[in-house]
């Protein structure tokens, strides 16, 4: 496994985006006077974009609020939202139990706003050498003997994947482990959160990754769909076949695999042949959730405390109203994400009017469903 000399693996990256001028000594928190216009976000880096894109339009009609946007991933974000140093949590997954617990503990009620619909991207170089003359495509499958911790300081170079791509020494990076999208990936990949290899790249920078990846054509990496609409000039993205399958990985390397995955009690991989068959993330494809099973949703947390400030009420208000977070234009160009359905933003517009606390998931997301998602918040928001 090759990594940049300039990289340093499982990297820290903390953001502060700052919209209006404003003393990082007096930012807003829950327990902040009621007049208090200063309102602190943090979380994570996928959610971010549209929090600061709604931010900016906001500071124009109320140029005397600010607006600060921190970026220290979803787990890092939860872990400053339930002690109530923050307004909001960015967050690119439901809450956890773990951090439930916590809010509690600290008297944090909380109310849960399903925002966006996001494509979790893999992505390689536009000039990738990878694939040699096949499809940019790989199963599920793959995807899982690549990334599980199985293949740690074993799967180092592609044509081990799959025997027809390069034989060349694979990069890997993707999100950090505070990240919600680290999460988000594993569990769907792996069906575990937190299952994965160690030996790769891991940042919540995720331009940086961008920018690796894109100068390396054996380079591999993951991120959300803004990152990818906004770098196409420098990777491109993956196809994804659902199929939990192999194609024709190496049957050494299989037998090897599948030995450490059985000491793991997991089930083996199999090679099924054929030709990867992969959907790519696009507006149409997340839209109808057809794009699987990377697909999922956006959230943002708002303390119910601070919920209380005429400032911050103000400019929830704004974000949920329907002229931006309907609009896919909007939200594509502004935030780089898609609008949910209409009658999800009609519930996360009546969970904040009735201000109704909790969660609609129980700290139990992993593996859910879009359109399981799409019920369970529903129901919540009633």
């Amino acid at each position: 496994m090759k990594f940049s000399a300039s990289l340093v693996r499982r990297a820290a990256f903390v953001a502060v985006v700052v919209v209006g001028s404003v003393v990082l000594s007096a930012l807003g928190q829950p327990g902040a006077p009621k007049d208090s216009k200063n309102i602190l976000a943090d979380g994570s880096s996928t959610v971010a974009p549209i929090t600061k894109a709604m931010a900016e339009e906001f500071k124009k009609v109320r140029p005397d609020v600010n607006v600060t946007v921190a970026v220290s991933g979803t787990s890092g974000g939860f872990r400053r939202f339930t002690t109530g140093e923050t307004d909001i949590s960015n967050a690119s997954r439901a809450i956890k139990t773990s951090e439930i617990e916590t809010a509690a503990k600290n008297n944090i009620e909380y109310i849960e706003l399903l925002v966006a619909l996001d494509g979790l991207t893999v992505a390689v170089s536009t000039k990738t050498q990878i694939f040699g003359n096949a499809p940019v495509c790989l199963t599920v499958g793959e995807l899982e003997l690549l990334w599980a911790k199985e293949a740690e300081k074993y799967i180092t170079r592609w044509n081990q994947v799959r025997s027809t791509l390069a034989n060349a020494e694979i990069t890997l990076s993707g999100a950090a482990e505070t990240s919600g999208t680290f999460d988000f990936f594993t569990s769907a990949i792996n069906g575990k959160e937190g299952d994965t290899r160690q030996d790769y790249f891991g940042t919540e920078e995720d331009q940086l990754l961008a920018q690796q990846t894109g100068a390396n054509p054996f380079a591999l990496t993951y991120f959300g769909f803004n990152f990818f609409v906004n770098n196409t000039q420098l990777v491109q993205a993956v196809a994804i076949d659902p199929r939990r399958e192999l194609i024709s990985t190496p049957e050494d390397v299989l037998k090897e695999i599948n030995a450490r995955r059985a000491k793991n009690g997991k089930k083996p991989l199999e090679n099924k042949g054929g030709e990867c068959k992969g959907i790519l993330p696009t507006v149409d494809t997340i839209l109808a959730f057809s794009y699987q099973p990377l697909s999922r949703p956006l959230f943002i947390y708002v303390n119910k405390k601070s919920g209380e400030r005429p400032a911050v009420d103000e400019f929830i208000n704004f974000y949920l109203d329907e002229s931006r977070l309907g609009n896919q234009q909007f939200m594509l160009n502004k935030a780089g994400y898609l609008p949910a359905p209409r009658e999800v933003r009609d519930e996360a517009r009546t969970c904040w009017k009735k201000r109704i606390t909790g969660t609609a998931f129980g700290g139990n997301y992993s593996g859910l469903s879009l359109p399981d998602i799409r019920k369970k918040y529903g129901e919540h928001c009633k």
